[in-house]
């Protein structure tokens, strides 16, 4: 990932959030170790990375589901992200 496209993804997180949550440098740093546990251990290696790193309040299979959605359709990821929509699969 190229230091714009870092820079542009801290940007964003930060804006959706309302506040710096993250710098630039930090989401480098995410970024490289999810890259080293998806080489180790595959997605399911990202996932618990991820769920450790940032300790977000959400689980496992809510993560999964939302992986899922950004790779289907990454507009809706955003939509989720930005809470106009809700990443719970309707029956």
């Amino acid at each position: 990932m190229s230091n714009q496209t870092i820079k542009q993804l801290t940007e964003m997180i930060n804006t959706i959030m309302g506040q710096r949550v993250l710098t630039e440098k930090q989401l480098a740093q995410i970024m490289q170790g999810a890259k080293y546990a998806k080489e180790r251990g595959g997605m399911e290696a990202v996932l618990e990375y991820l769920l450790h790193v940032t300790q977000a309040d959400v689980s496992k299979e809510e993560l999964q589901q939302f992986a899922e959605v950004v790779q289907q359709n990454p507009q809706m990821g955003m939509e989720i992200l930005k809470g106009k929509k809700n990443i719970r699969k309707r029956k």
